[in-house]
């Protein structure tokens, strides 16, 4: 059964846009009841689903009534979207606490929901850490530790896992119909589109790298083919290029320095603070600089210097492409008698400096004091 939505649910004061929760909520569900809102005061509603007389009223919620479309709200729905549950309630689950802190930022200052009416599940990766670990995560949520309803070790885990969740299915469908509602205002405006990708890349996004440091590519996950054609209008948007959707790996991927850029440009790799790190890290080692020849040459020799290298271990030092290295430069420097293999670690050769190699890059330096 298709759930009818009204219209006309954005509101505008003094130049900025809320959404009015009370017009974005179903006409009617596909038990065929329908939602009661009691209006508190200008800012506050109670939202809940009347019973006509059959069993009891449903859980009642006490929401914000006007929710401001900023970055806050962009950035928390995009991170629902990614690890929030879509069963039974609001959900919300990550291993970074520092990320479900800024769940709970969203559902205190944009839906109205205060932490403490949140319960907890813990999944904890190792056994040392038992009861210790719990206080520790309710000091930092800020949650009360009564509100913890259930803990289990996991030793596959590499982190702990917490999960944030109150049940009741008004939120949810306020979630999903707030979600819907605002996917137009993702394809057409800018400001609205970066901070949601932001929160969603926290979510379900990942930062690969190539073993020689820098970025690979980036991912966003989805088995929803809609929401992959969706995701695909959204970067578009905001003019960042991707590749084809891989099917056995559920993800769309990013490729290059140039879209890395942008993507640097517009922060929406900083939310998650682990993925922020990585990012900066692979960035600023893809970021290297470009040296002409001599320059290059220079720099292998004097990295050989200190010892024999293999290809990858030029190749992490110098932060320049394996390929580059081992197809151009080595096959010149070997043809200059500047180097010569020495041996070689499982597979891979090892490279030393010749007495000629040595002779030259004294040469250069020389060459350089003056």
């Amino acid at each position: 059964m298709v759930i009818k939505l009204s219209k006309d649910f954005i509101v505008e004061k003094d130049g900025r846009e809320f959404v009015d929760v009370v017009k974005i909520l179903p006409e009617i569900l596909p038990s065929g009841k329908k939602f009661s809102t009691k209006f508190l005061d200008e800012t506050k509603v109670e939202i809940y689903i009347p019973s006509n007389g059959l069993g009891h009223d449903s859980k009642k919620f006490i929401l914000n009534r006007f929710i401001e479309l900023d970055d806050l709200f962009f950035e928390g729905l995009g991170l629902w979207e990614g690890e929030g549950g879509k069963g039974k309630g609001l959900y919300f689950g990550n291993s970074c606490l520092e990320l479900i802190l800024h769940f709970l930022e969203f559902c205190e200052q944009k839906l109205g929901i205060e932490r403490e009416n949140f319960k907890v599940t813990v999944n904890i990766s190792k056994i040392t850490k038992g009861y210790d670990c719990l206080v520790e995560i309710s000091k930092t949520l800020k949650i009360p530790l009564t509100n913890f309803t259930n803990f289990c070790y996991d030793l596959r885990l590499n982190y702990d896992y917490s999960q944030l969740y109150i049940n009741g299915m008004i939120l949810l469908i306020i979630l999903q119909s707030l979600h819907e509602r605002i996917k137009f205002l993702l394809t057409e405006k800018i400001e609205y589109s970066v901070p949601y990708l932001r929160g969603l890349f926290a979510a379900e996004g990942s930062v690969l790298l190539k073993k020689w440091g820098t970025i690979s590519h980036l991912d966003f996950s989805s088995n929803d083919q809609n929401y992959i054609e969706f995701l695909r209008k959204i970067l578009s948007r905001i003019d960042i290029q991707f590749g084809k959707y891989i099917e056995n790996g559920r993800k769309i991927q990013i490729y290059n320095r140039k879209q890395f850029q942008k993507f640097k440009e517009l922060k929406l790799h900083c939310l998650h603070p682990e993925k922020s790190k990585k990012f900066e890290r692979g960035f600023n080692n893809y970021k290297r600089e470009v040296k002409k020849r001599p320059e290059m040459i220079s720099s292998i020799l004097s990295c050989l210097s200190d010892g024999p290298k293999t290809y990858d271990n030029l190749t992490k030092e110098l932060m320049k492409g394996r390929s580059t290295i081992q197809s151009h430069y080595i096959p010149i420097m070997e043809k200059k008698g500047f180097v010569r293999k020495c041996g070689k670690i499982k597979q891979a050769w090892l490279f030393e400096i010749t007495e000629k190699g040595k002779d030259f890059l004294s040469s250069l330096n020389n060459k350089n004091r003056f």
